[in-house]
């Protein structure tokens, strides 16, 4: 009896089916990349693994097809994020860096930002506040369960001459906070993956062309808190870049039911309360890690 070992089976599978390659992100995106893939991808089950000569195995596929951001979310401009399913949406802040000169030097001093969040058109929290110093890319700021309907706004400020810019959102109709999605170009007028200010965090989400270039399910806010000027060079778009990331399972472990994104009901450093309350140490995450 001649028997075929399940190396040569799968050699012989992978032959007839050749793999998909994955995109190759960076590695901020890959800390925040979705549970749903951007091509089809599954698992092909042989059963036996070991047949004799002249009989069959039974071939079992289990496909994932690939979705979209807009399969979950609606992005109403220009920045305004309306879930159209159930989803998890979770925040993260890439980059930090509205700057301006010093009379002394040529060199530009960092000034901190402020970014803020508004779940259905309410009070907007902070979920940031400081300079490129302060961003971790990875940690997640701000996880929400999002139903049918509920709506994500951005805003955003930042420090200049010891005073607050005016604070600007995804709601209004300036474009100085924008959503935009992969393969869409930021409005600045002049391709900014080209430009000589381009910031470094910025770089691994642009493609050559100037456009985005993330994830099928995640949103990039870029935000110009400088000046208004749509006209300027200066008018870049990433004086504070978020990513909102969209997935049908729970980032975490958590339910999602504070600021930070986990249950009040588990304490552990934050000290919180009962399931469902208004976790008073919402800076710190109450889950233990």
């Amino acid at each position: 009896m001649k028997t075929h070992p399940p190396t040569r089976i799968l050699a012989t599978l992978l032959a007839l089916f050749p793999a998909i390659a994955p995109d190759q992100a960076s590695a901020q995106q890959a800390a925040s990349a979705s549970r749903i893939p951007a091509t089809p991808d599954g698992l092909l089950n042989a059963y036996p693994s070991v047949v004799q000569t002249g009989t069959k195995p039974t071939l079992n596929w289990n496909i994932l097809h690939p979705s979209k951001v807009s399969d979950l979310v609606e992005v109403d401009p220009p920045g305004t994020l309306i879930a159209t399913s159930n989803v998890y949406a979770s925040v993260q802040i890439i980059g930090s860096k509205a700057g301006t000169m010093t009379s002394q030097s040529c060199t530009p001093i960092s000034l901190p930002t402020d970014a803020r969040l508004s779940f259905n058109g309410g009070a907007y929290a902070q979920i940031f506040y400081g300079n490129q110093s302060n961003v971790n890319p990875v940690k997640q700021l701000y996880i929400k369960k999002m139903q049918p309907g509920n709506t994500l706004d951005f805003g955003g400020r930042s420090v200049q001459n010891s005073n607050w810019t005016p604070f600007y959102t995804s709601r209004s109709s300036n474009f100085q906070v924008v959503s935009l999605t992969r393969g869409q170009t930021p409005p600045t007028g002049f391709n900014l993956s080209q430009s000589a200010t381009l910031n470094n965090f910025l770089r691994p989400y642009l493609d050559a062309s100037g456009k985005v270039n993330i994830g099928p399910l995640s949103v990039l806010v870029l935000m110009e808190l400088g000046t208004n000027d749509h006209n300027s060079q200066s008018f870049d778009l990433q004086d504070q870049v978020l990513l909102v990331t969209f997935s049908k399972k729970h980032p975490n472990n958590g339910h999602g039911n504070n600021l930070d994104g986990v249950d009040s009901s588990n304490p552990g450093k934050g000290k919180g309360g009962p399931n469902g309350a208004v976790d008073p140490s919402g800076g710190i995450d109450d889950e233990a890690r």
